[in-house]
Parts: C-alpha cells; structure tokens; sequence
C-alpha cells in the first residue's frame, strides 16, 4: 500500500484532532512546522489550534489563520484532541534485529488512550503504585488511515513527533509480568504528551539513518525537581517508526491520530522512584520539552 501524502488538510469534522496550520500573513509556509493545541490563560476552556513560529502562536480556524498570540499568553494542551489508540514499542521487547522482511515482528502493547494529558498537568499517583517512575518516549502521530503498509511508504504516514512521558507503577508491571497477563494497571495512570507535534520536515538535519526507515539521531535528557536523572539519543532506538508503522498496520487499519511510541529514548543506571510532589522534565532535542508534576494523594 502506498502511505498517504502528507497534507494539513483532514475530512475529519473534528478540526482539533487533526490541526490545518496556516499563519495569517503566511498562505505559503514550507511544510516544516510545530502544530500546537492550547488555550488562552484569560480564556480557560476553549482549546484552539495553530502553530508556532517565531515564538508566537498562529492560531488557526478551518484552515485560515485567525489571529496572533505572545506565547506567554497561551496554555499547551494535549497536542492530539482524541487519539484513537496508543501502541508503546519498547525497545528491550525487539528482536536483536529487524529486516524489512519482518515488519510484522516488532513487538509493542497498547497504553490506554484516554491517560493522555498535555504539559504541565499535575497528576495525583494511584495508592497501589508503590514504586511510580517513568518512561520517556518519542511518539508519532498517524497523518490518515492506513491498513498493511509496507515498510518502505510508512514514513509518508507521520503527520509529527512529540514527546511521550508514561508514568508506571513497577512494582504492578511485575506482579503482571509474573501472572502473564500482559500490562494493565502498571501502565494505566498517565501519559503526557506534548508540548507541540513537530512536522518530519523539520527534522531533516538530525537524520542519522534510512536504511529501515527514518532513524534521527535526537539527544535527550530527564531531570526530576531540575536535575538530570537520565540522558540517551533516539538513534540507539532497535527501530524505526517505519518498522513500527508497518507492523502496526498489518493486523487491524491505522487511524488518523493514532499514537505511535518507541522508547525509552533515555537510560539511567540507577532505577529513578518518584515520590509526591516530584516534578518531572524531558528534553528532547528540536521536539521540546515536557513536564509533569505528582501531586499528594487524598
């Protein structure tokens, strides 16, 4: 199947799903650009789309640009409004190597969809999540609909990248590894995602390798209370999101905002627990940088 060609026009009816970007003095902008969701901190509750440049906010309406915003003025919301389903590909469940002849080999499970929060939300952790830390991920978000894509057209399919946080209770993954049950709980509390979706094209100079797909080579760094705890690059990532597209799609279609997730992009060497009011920070070179914060539990 030949992926789809990416476009910022959507049939969708929901328009905050799947944002159409346009500056208002800008009808030609190059594709290279930072969707954004957010709404107005003197305006709470209405979100809104549009892009980022020149740090201003360009919001955007059915396509056309509508108006200008200071970036202070506006609040990043989850970048996707309803995403349809989250699939998590993490690297220590890949087999040693993949060819494009096994894109139905990699190995990924599903986090829950409707976890997903946007920057800087504040999280109260569950009383069962005993040992809660987190794994950082970079995440792609699906342009349209798509069923048995090959390898080679997958990355036609990647509207942006953002940066995914999954909050996870360890001591519950292993009680679920142990019965065979697959993840539930463990991975059932938050994920942020965010701060902005960052179109392919702007990623064209951290290409470290093609031969699978699009590999970028992004360093990334997460701090806690502001200090650094862990540091990686996605080009250690086993995959591509190529690969993970293709075997994605090869049982049930890709749907347009679909979350795709390979990571986690950085390692410590000593396991990271946080406790109640801990703020969490991951950086990830030309994606931005997310946070999340644990607040007290009742």
């Amino acid at each position: 199947m030949t992926a789809a060609k990416r476009t910022f026009s959507s049939t969708n009816t929901e328009p905050l799903n799947h944002p159409t970007t346009e500056p208002p003095a800008s009808p030609g902008y190059p594709l290279p650009v930072k969707l954004l969701r957010f709404e107005l901190r003197n305006e709470p509750g209405r979100a809104r789309s549009g892009i980022v440049a020149s740090g201003r906010v360009y919001e955007t309406e059915g396509g056309q640009g509508v108006g200008m915003h200071e970036a202070a003025a506006v609040r990043p919301l989850v970048p996707v409004a309803k995403a349809p389903s989250l699939r998590l590909f993490r690297a220590d469940h890949q087999p040693a190597f993949l060819s494009p002849l096994d894109e139905d080999q990699a190995v990924y499970f599903y986090g829950n969809a409707s976890s997903l929060i946007g920057p800087s939300q504040l999280v109260v952790p569950p009383p069962y999540a005993r040992e809660l830390t987190f794994e950082a991920y970079m995440a792609a978000v699906i342009l349209g609909d798509a069923h048995r894509v090959d390898v080679e057209d997958a990355d036609g399919l990647v509207l942006g990248f953002s940066i995914l946080n999954v909050l996870v209770a360890r001591d519950v993954e292993r009680m679920e590894r142990a019965l065979g049950a697959g993840y539930g709980r463990a991975y059932d509390i938050a994920a942020a995602l965010g701060p902005v979706i960052t179109t392919p094209d702007e990623l064209e100079d951290q290409l470290s390798d093609q031969e699978f797909g699009r590999q970028y080579g992004l360093s990334a760094v997460a701090r806690v209370n502001g200090v650094e705890r862990a540091r990686g690059t996605t080009s250690d990532l086993p995959i591509t999101f190529a690969q993970a597209i293709s075997t994605a799609s090869q049982s049930c279609p890709l749907r347009e905002s679909d979350v795709i997730a390979l990571g986690p992009i950085v390692q410590s060497d000593q396991p990271i627990l946080l406790d109640e009011g801990d703020e969490v920070q991951v950086a990830v070179e030309s994606l931005g940088t997310l946070s999340l914060k644990l607040g007290n539990q009742i």
